[in-house]
């Protein structure tokens, strides 16, 4: 086993060791340690990094954010491991980690999550069920304060890279080759385990039937507060209300 393979199966299984729950309980870790090593050891194949290091030849604008942040891993029973450098490669879907052992790379169901950055600047993201056209397992950031909420609201950062267009004839460039990082707003319940997170547009019509029969009352609120169901900082409001409101009340 390699350094960086060493590095995962500690941090995924050193809670194992120390852990004194019930038989139970440990299994079901036991089995969580298990899929995020067997991940993460896929990821870290000489042949699946190969590939990574190939596809960022051509994926040169990937990152989230173009410099290593601190940050920490959440692991997929819950413990924080610190680490000093990560970077989010939102075209090949990896969390990249560097640390005094190496680099390495994450895939989503290895860990929990993860947190970029420190302090106000903390971002929190979560290996999520997504389903828009297709299901899929991906890394979402998380918008909403609690990972155990009535409704989760979190957004999917997806590249998109579109090649340069040339006349037929005279083979000039009639458009540049474009790339950008585009964000899709996902909006389900964390309390439904593998439901999966649906995308949804920013108005009305697509925000309310996430409140169900609570819809009116977060309405009248949102009314009140002058919030716009077209701006994501505001719908937020509105869905920690909602959250705030459903725990309290039957």
């Amino acid at each position: 086993m390699t350094t960086t393979q060493k590095l995962g199966a500690g941090l995924l299984l050193a809670g194992l060791l120390l852990s004194s729950s019930a038989h139970a309980q440990m299994q079901s870790s036991r089995d969580l340690a298990e899929l995020g090593m067997d991940l993460f050891q896929r990821a870290n194949s000489p042949e699946a990094l190969a590939r990574m290091r190939k596809d960022l030849v051509n994926a040169p604008e990937a990152y989230l954010e173009r410099v290593e942040l601190p940050g920490a891993l959440v692991l997929l029973d819950k413990r924080r491991v610190r680490v000093p450098a990560l970077k989010y490669n939102v075209a090949l879907h990896l969390l990249e980690v560097r640390d005094s052992t190496g680099s390495h790379v994450w895939p989503p169901g290895s860990l929990d999550g993860f947190y970029l950055g420190q302090g106000s600047e903390v971002r929190h993201f979560r290996s999520k069920l997504v389903r828009n056209g297709s299901t899929k397992l991906d890394f979402v950031e998380v918008l909403t304060q609690s990972d155990n909420s009535p409704m989760a609201l979190a957004v999917q950062h997806s590249y998109r890279h579109e090649d340069a267009q040339f006349d037929p004839i005279l083979r000039t460039e009639t458009r540049a080759a474009r790339t950008e990082i585009g964000q899709t707003v996902l909006a389900g319940t964390d309390l439904v385990a593998k439901e999966p997170l649906r995308a949804i547009s920013l108005n009305q019509k697509s925000v309310a039937p996430l409140f169900g029969s609570r819809a009116p009352e977060i309405a009248a609120w949102a009314a009140k507060q002058h919030l716009s169901y077209t701006d994501l900082g505001q719908v937020l409001r509105m869905v920690e209300y909602y959250n705030q409101i459903s725990f309290k009340q039957p």
